[in-house]
């Protein structure tokens, strides 16, 4: 019963119904019980699957919890009447509906059955006999506290009714909406890359934040994309949100077990504390301050250029979700007060008023305190479906010898050629170069497991040498000054797809580019499979980097559930009323940078 890939993805098939403490009809009988029976813990054993599989055999032992009510996947949970090897689990999972509708937590029970292993589960199946020993006694739950120290492991404790002593933090939401799900852990768990640099021990950490950690907490609900929505108490909506970071605290539940993990079925409901509240607007720009901002725009396509609008290749399915989409964006765009501000995963659909950055700008200027507009390349941007931009406030800043793009090797596939233009300070008179970068991503990973861009297995995923080429290539270029400006003030920004201890971003860091650390609050903007980390960052020349007023990641989108976003799809009438608002938060998946220089 090992975990082997990450289990939030894929169908539920294990949960249960809150709560499960619950009175339940019992009409049985309290009968005669045989002295001579197989012990649990012996049908558990010791390794990844019950020794005693395909056996016909008694059992006994007290119910500690009624799973899956009133569905086909229903059945009890049994803790042994005797404890024994404690390196095997004292508990097994019954899988029969009619016992699951007689029979309540507490209650002394002899069973006969057969023992099988589904879904990695050990359990006992095709009942022929199910007996109450006795009277039903008050069930206590094994107290326990992550992380699992090393003595300790899932596997033992498979089956068993759990009460965590300490409360848990929220790592990730990413299933909440599908399969009503949540991950917890002792604290807020980071992307090994992040925090180390990459190599066995980053592998390792990974590892151990996976088995020893974390754990999936299911709503408890036979069903996918439940409404209501159990979790956060009240129910998630718009206004009622969890997000990574906040804490549950008396979390009870039983232990089980699919191919996708060990996952805690609650027998109450847990006390939900908001311990990461959602961060207000940023202060407005100091009236002598120059502000630059990147976001990564998650895929806004208008499908303008299409010969077909809807769905757009990679964005909105519908001119609804589009407009629900742009309403979320430009609020908080709006909101940056920047300056200049570098766009990601735009629509590469041209330049003309169809186009989709046109319409961003022109929705973005509706709401915006001061008008924005656009870099115009005399190139098209790549090849790739989506494009990066440039924003600026001619209020602000006057544009500045050419917009340049480098469109050769590597940027001709797989990272998005980057944009450079230069810009005056008004105020100051001060000239700096922008550039504004989207490195390829982790994903779709080459087949040919020699290729240099295959995953290394060193924590930083595939295309990582393509992703260290383009940085040095990119640094190259821009020590050429190719906007035909010359200045000793330049800034990269963007979504790198690296970590921060991970090659790309310490071999510009190697190529004298200074990077732009948050002095307080976050320093992430990316949650990804329960971890955090920092996927977009900011690198400045040294001349720039002594102006550096502020630097901030500000967390409206990776600590919330992706469920609030602006898609309409696997939610009811209800959801898609209830969910959404057209406010900043969870307007992408990626959180937006803002620095802030003073001259």
């Amino acid at each position: 019963m090992k975990v082997n890939s990450f289990f939030l993805s894929g169908a539920v098939l294990l949960n249960t119904a809150l709560p499960l403490s619950a009175a339940l009809p019992n009409t049985a009988a309290i009968t005669a019980c045989a002295s001579q029976f197989t012990p649990i813990h012996h049908i558990q054993g010791t390794g990844d699957s019950s020794p005693l599989a395909g056996q016909q055999l008694t059992t006994r032992g007290v119910v500690t919890a009624v799973v899956y009510p009133n569905s086909k996947a229903a059945g009890i949970v049994l803790r042994g009447a005797e404890r024994g090897d404690t390196a095997a689990s004292g508990s097994l999972f019954i899988a029969d509906k009619a016992a699951a509708a007689t029979y309540r937590p507490g209650q002394p029970l002899q069973i006969t059955g057969t023992v099988a292993e589904v879904n990695q589960l050990t359990r006992l199946i095709q009942l022929t006999d199910i007996r109450l020993c006795g009277e039903a006694t008050k069930v206590q739950p094994v107290t326990l506290r992550l992380p699992l120290t090393a003595q300790q492991s899932w596997e033992q404790l498979e089956g068993e009714l759990l009460q965590f002593s300490q409360p848990l933090t929220v790592n990730d939401t990413y299933s909440l909406g599908r399969y009503g799900e949540i991950t917890l852990a002792d604290k807020r768990l980071m992307t090994a890359t992040e925090v180390m640099l990459p190599g066995k021990d980053a592998i390792a950490l990974t590892t151990a934040q996976q088995e020893r950690h974390m754990l999936v907490l299911d709503d408890g609900l036979y069903q996918q994309n439940p409404d209501p929505l159990l979790f956060p108490a009240g129910g998630l909506t718009a206004d009622n949100t969890l997000r990574i970071g906040d804490s549950l605290s008396a979390v009870e539940g039983v232990l089980l077990q699919d191919e996708r993990g060990y996952r805690l079925l609650p027998t109450k409901m847990p006390q939900f504390k908001a311990q990461n509240p959602r961060p207000a607007k940023p202060e407005p720009k100091p009236a002598k301050a120059l502000r630059i901002a990147s976001f990564n725009v998650l895929n806004y396509f208008n499908g303008a250029t299409e010969q077909q609008a809807f769905p757009t290749r990679r964005g909105a399915s519908t001119a609804a979700e589009l407009e629900r989409q742009q309403a979320k964006l430009i609020t908080a765009l709006a909101a940056l007060d920047a300056d200049i501000i570098g766009l990601l995963e735009v629509e590469n659909n041209g330049y003309n008023q169809k186009g989709a950055l046109a319409g961003l700008t022109a929705a973005l200027n509706k709401v915006a305190s001061k008008p924005y507009r656009f870099i115009i390349t005399k190139q098209q941007p790549g090849s790739d479906a989506i494009k990066v931009a440039l924003l600026y406030r001619p209020s602000a800043v006057s544009v500045e010898g050419k917009a340049a793009m480098l469109l050769n090797k590597p940027f001709d596939w797989g990272s998005r050629p980057p944009l450079a233009q230069s810009f005056r300070h008004l105020l100051s008179n001060e000239l700096v170069t922008v550039s504004i970068n989207h490195f390829k991503s982790k994903g779709s990973c080459p087949k040919d497991a020699t290729s240099k861009d295959a995953d290394q297995h060193d924590g930083q995923a595939c295309w990582n040498a393509l992703r260290k080429t383009s940085a040095r290539a990119l640094s190259d270029w821009l020590a050429k000054q190719p906007t035909g400006v010359k200045t000793d003030q330049q800034i990269i920004l963007g979504d790198l797809n690296a970590y921060r201890m991970e090659d790309p971003v310490r071999m510009l860091e190697q190529q004298g580019w200074t990077y732009l650390k948050a002095a307080t609050g976050p320093q992430y903007s990316y949650v990804y499979r329960g971890r955090t980390g920092s996927l977009d960052h900011a690198l400045a020349s040294p001349a720039l980097a002594k102006k550096l007023a502020a630097m901030q990641h500000w967390a409206i989108n990776a600590d919330e559930p992706v469920l609030l976003d602006y898609n309409m799809e696997f939610k009811s009438d209800n959801l898609q009323q209830l969910l959404y608002a057209p406010t900043p938060y969870r307007s992408s998946d990626h959180d937006p940078l803002i620095a802030t220089f003073q001259f």
